[in-house]
């Protein structure tokens, strides 16, 4: 609208308007397109927000994503195993024990390498040292007793055998007389009588030296028994002498194997009994893992199955050796040993980890282990659905240290959630959130 100049005011007074500095505005179309952009974006806002609103009515339960870990169902070959740890032991370590009782002196100190035969304690013991001289002087005894009684046996059989020879003679002579009797009496020379009397005395010849013989044989017969006897005494104190002589010799304690010296049981020149635990020597070069196996897996564990023992960053084979009869406080001692060569710089005592590997399955569906297979009881897991997570019901086979063998309710290629979901409180969805 043009402005009008104020009337006479140019006339009377004078003064110039301002009609030269006055514009003449004139409305634009324009502001109806604002008009319709401003509507336009007013309803995406509004189309977003009720989307928005609809998909968090659907959601049970939001969860942010940084709290989230994946993993994608696949197939490959399964190995059932049980996770283990225990302590390295030595597979032989013998105990050595006073041998008799007397007072020890040690020749060895804890941690002192020893080889195999190497006397490491020396037990003196005067009362089996005293036992062995009695036996040695019995068994000198009952030698010369032998032997003199040996002697005279011979002497005696010398006599029965001369006594035979004679009885002998006194045959071949009474034989000659009756001859004499027989040639006489068919010629009438001598009396019935005295021909009888020859025939009776060749019978009585006959007679003694039959019972010479016979008494002869007893004899010797009688003295091999009890030359036997005495010989068998003899032996009997030899054997005495020779097992005093090996006790006096384990005096001398050895070491049975090539190791160290571990525990000492007793102090230097200690007074010790029959067998009192002296020390213990440790064999380094056959070492095993013990391992206290939970007692539900006990049954699934058998002798000679393998196994892996990690050491500095590498796996070794292994195999079960020796499994307990006896269950300790709900675990199963159980011991692994070294397939092939042990690992070197192993330590008795020292803690390692592994796996006994129990069977295995071919092309398996499954998934890595986690939380989430505790937190749903094995029943169920969270598979990944856009910016959802959908909850599945499955069936869970057998498992291993790091998988999971799934049989039913899930394929290859889906993601599902394998960290923790405690706080998704078994909500069918729930939406993930940055």
């Amino acid at each position: 609208m043009a402005v009008q100049p104020i009337k006479g005011a140019s006339e009377g007074i004078g003064i110039r308007n301002t009609d030269a500095q006055d514009l003449v505005i004139q409305p634009r179309r324009t502001r109806r397109w604002l008009l319709a952009v401003g509507m336009i974006l007013a309803g995406v806002a509004v189309f977003f927000i009720v989307r928005a609103a609809g998909t968090w009515m659907r959601a049970d339960s939001t969860v942010n994503i940084e709290r989230l870990r994946f993993a994608t169902v696949s197939r490959a070959d399964l190995v059932r195993d049980i996770p283990i740890q225990g302590t390295v032991v030595a597979a032989i370590k013998p105990t050595l024990f006073a041998p008799s009782p007397g007072r020890v002196a040690l020749r060895v100190s804890a941690g002192q390498p020893v080889a195999e035969g190497d006397i490491v304690a020396v037990v003196t013991s005067p009362q089996l040292s005293s036992e062995l001289e009695q036996a040695r002087a019995l068994l000198d005894a009952q030698q010369t007793t032998a032997e003199r009684e040996s002697i005279a046996s011979r002497q005696t059989d010398l006599q029965n055998r001369q006594a035979v020879d004679l009885a002998k003679v006194e045959i071949t002579a009474a034989e000659r007389e009756l001859r004499r009797a027989e040639q006489s009496w068919e010629y009438r020379v001598i009396s019935r009588q005295d021909y009888e009397e020859a025939v009776d005395n060749l019978e009585r010849a006959r007679l003694e030296f039959n019972h010479r013989e016979a008494d002869a044989q007893l004899f010797r017969e009688r003295m091999a028994f009890e030359a036997r006897t005495r010989q068998l005494d003899v032996e009997q104190q030899a054997l005495r002498v020779t097992e005093l002589e090996r006790q006096v010799e384990a005096l001398a304690v050895r070491s049975p194997v090539d190791g160290i010296i571990g525990n000492l049981s007793v102090d230097d020149r200690a007074a010790v009994a029959a067998d009192t635990a002296l020390m213990s020597v440790v064999d380094l070069s056959q070492l095993e893992l013990e391992v206290p196996l939970a007692q539900s897996y006990a049954d699934a564990v058998q002798v000679g199955m393998p196994a892996t023992i990690g050491y500095s960053g590498q796996d070794y084979s292994a195999r079960v050796s020796a499994i307990s009869p006896e269950v300790s406080q709900n675990t199963v001692a159980t011991r692994l040993r070294f397939a092939a060569s042990q690992p070197v710089g192993l330590r008795q005592n020292q803690r390692l980890t592994g796996r006994i590997e129990l069977d295995s399955v071919s092309n398996a569906l499954q998934l890595p282990r986690g939380p989430y297979f505790d937190n749903e009881g094995g029943r169920a897991v969270y598979v990944r659905d856009g910016d959802f997570l959908v909850r599945k019901r499955i069936v869970a086979g057998a498992t291993s240290a790091s998988h999971i063998q799934i049989l039913e309710g899930l394929e290859v290629g889906e993601t599902v959630v394998v960290s923790s979901t405690a706080g998704f409180e078994a909500a069918p969805e729930v939406l993930i959130v940055d």
